[in-house]
């Protein structure tokens, strides 16, 4: 699984199909404030990726003409093959946040075989496809690999992960980051899950709302592929939550 490669949290391939409905019913749903939320659907990539490119140093890169096959839409479509909990928060004027998932013991989705097969597919049309592979390329390869590495060692199991989440900038401190944790870990805690994970790192996200939910840090590592793209140091942060805790960031 290419960890690495989904850190895009609060900052803050073929197509495939939408998971199955989830134990929590994710139709409509909406809120005091006007914020409505419901499963992610195709049709939502381009929103989606408009939001990653704002919240990553990585964005501009991957969306460059140079890197333009593969792009912000494409890191996209890699969270949702490995999440079986894609939800998209919305107003009256479009998609303002999302978060993608993993729950173990939720039915529904796409094996992990057939997600590593897609996503090496994806990645390896990305690193060896149509344009040859510059030194930039290479530099990204390199730096992701070492990250990997390092996730392997210092990320514990768990039986559900957030693999990507982001809000619009223009609408956090709205407690929409909030929502969207609280209504995943109800359905992870639904199906007895008992602990979840995330990474993030300390230059380009929000880490500190992690910690005012009620997220305890069990990790800390250079950062290779953050800091190659932000041009500064950058330490990855590994969190975790026992499912059955968890207080109320402000995002």
């Amino acid at each position: 699984m290419l960890l690495a490669f989904r850190q895009l949290e609060v900052m803050v391939l073929p197509s495939v199909g939408v998971s199955k409905e989830p134990v929590m019913d994710l139709a409509n749903m909406t809120d005091q404030q006007g914020i409505s939320f419901r499963r992610y659907v195709l049709e939502d990539l381009r929103a989606c990726a408009r939001l990653a490119e704002e919240a990553w140093p990585a964005g501009s890169e991957l969306v460059s003409e140079s890197h333009e096959p593969w792009g912000l839409e494409g890191y996209v479509e890699s969270s949702q093959l490995w999440s079986n909990w894609t939800e998209v928060a919305y107003d009256s004027e479009g998609i303002v946040g999302f978060l993608f998932g993993r729950i173990d013991k939720l039915l529904g989705g796409t094996s992990a075989f057939d997600s590593a097969s897609r996503e090496l597919s994806m990645m390896t049309r990305f690193f060896f496809g149509e344009r040859r592979m510059t030194s930039g390329l290479l530099g990204l390869f390199w730096n992701l690999f070492l990250t990997e590495m390092k996730l392997l060692v210092n990320m514990p199991r768990s039986d559900a992960e957030i693999e990507l989440f982001i809000v619009d900038s223009r609408h956090r401190g709205k407690g929409i980051g909030r929502m969207l944790i609280d209504r995943f870990l109800q359905a992870a805690r639904d199906t007895g899950t008992s602990l979840v994970t995330v990474y993030t790192d300390d230059k380009t996200s929000n880490w500190q709302f992690y910690e005012k939910y009620g997220f305890r840090k069990v990790a800390t590592f250079h950062d290779n592929l953050t800091s190659y793209f932000a041009g500064v140091d950058s330490n990855g942060i590994v969190y975790v939550l026992e499912s059955k805790m968890g207080s109320s960031g402000n995002e």
